[in-house]
């Protein structure tokens, strides 16, 4: 016990999943089946309890392999609720975001990138990072009725995003059989940092054909082709900018800005801040994230300084605006949350931030 706050669940999963009746790859063949398993298991039920308590507290040791992205969807599934697995790095993180999209499906688990190509380095944005990035912030300003996850590390949430009412704000709908004024459209289109061009085939794009809107929004994995009969919307539909080939119908589409870039510092604020109050954040190495943290911190600062006209336009606004998170500010937001460790804080410090009380 390194807290007194913290209780331990050292897990013995395997040897009880063995005890089971039938071989191993007849229920690890059916997740459903073996989700069962891990959901009857005391320790997951008491783990269960554990987090349904105010302010809780709890360590996890023990897991290997797969056997975190099991025990993280069982308690999604039992408790509905939303569950937060900040690993170490991006690497790390990829490969638990396999393992729970398998598991659960890829509608209830999202990826919260950095937004630069490579980490901690801040020289070129990464457009499809930009892109998962809104789109979980997109959903988290949505009502959910089942719990879901979102994998991330600490580089990602080392950047802010834009508040919720901003957001709300920002964000325009449209509905299939509504009337639509296509010229403030555009206009809106613009002052968002949309570029019109003959065909889309990235997120802030959109073409106009005769009566055909062609939109890829930045909060969204596809392109949309609104089709209007005069001023009215006669469909709606995702499209493979690739093929031209429609995917899916649809009765309303929301128009988001590039969240990254195009608002001030004072409309942003950390992820964790947007989080709903019940989510609970399962932390790899809590003295590992508020290290890297710190580490983020310097080199984005060092990297501000040297700012020059020939870095991107999208760069020198990020770096300019400071829109970054201090270790300080996240240690004081994930208080207000339930939080899970594999590897909890040792330092004074550290255990005062995360609101533990130290061993006596």
């Amino acid at each position: 016990m390194l807290c007194s706050a913290i209780k331990t669940f050292k897990t013995t999963f395997t040897k009880a999943l063995r005890a089971g009746r039938g071989s191993t790859f007849a229920f690890v063949s059916n997740t459903g089946y073996l989700l069962e398993r891990y959901a009857q298991h005391l320790q997951v039920g008491a783990l269960s309890e554990a987090l349904q308590r105010a302010g809780a507290r709890v360590r996890v040791a023990g897991l290997v392999g797969a056997q975190k992205a099991l025990v993280v969807a069982t308690l999604v599934r039992q408790l509905s609720r939303l569950f937060v697995c900040v690993c170490n790095d991006k690497e790390e993180a990829a490969y638990l975001l396999n393992d729970l999209q398998a598991l659960m499906g890829e509608a209830d688990v999202c990826f919260f990138p950095d937004s630069f190509r490579r980490p901690a380095v801040f020289e070129h944005l990464n457009t499809t990072q930009t892109l998962q990035r809104s789109e979980v912030v997109n959903r988290l300003t949505m009502p959910h009725r089942w719990g879901w996850a979102i994998v991330t590390y600490p580089e990602a949430l080392f950047e802010e995003v834009v508040a919720p009412e901003v957001l709300t704000k920002s964000r325009i709908e449209i509905v299939k059989g509504e009337k639509l004024d296509i010229d403030f459209v555009i206009q809106v289109l613009v002052e968002y940092g949309f570029v019109r061009t003959d065909f889309v085939y990235e997120p802030g794009q959109f073409s106009l054909r005769g009566g055909i809107l062609d939109l890829f929004s930045y909060g969204n994995e596809y392109p949309y082709r609104i089709e209007l009969l005069d001023v009215e919307v006669e469909s709606i539909r995702t499209f493979d900018p690739l093929t031209q080939l429609s995917r899916q119908n649809i009765e309303r589409v929301q128009i988001v800005p590039n969240w990254g870039t195009a608002h001030t510092r004072e409309e942003k604020m950390p992820l964790l801040r947007v989080l709903p109050s019940d989510a609970v954040l399962w932390i790899e190495d809590a003295q590992f994230l508020h290290d890297r943290l710190l580490v983020c911190f310097e080199e984005a600062e060092r990297y501000a300084a040297k700012l020059s006209a020939l870095d991107p336009e999208e760069v020198r606004a990020l770096l300019k605006e400071r829109a970054f998170v201090r270790p300080i500010d996240v240690s004081e937001a994930l208080r207000s949350y339930a939080l899970v460790f594999s590897i909890p804080p040792t330092d004074p410090a550290l255990l005062e931030a995360f609101g533990l009380a130290p061993a006596r």
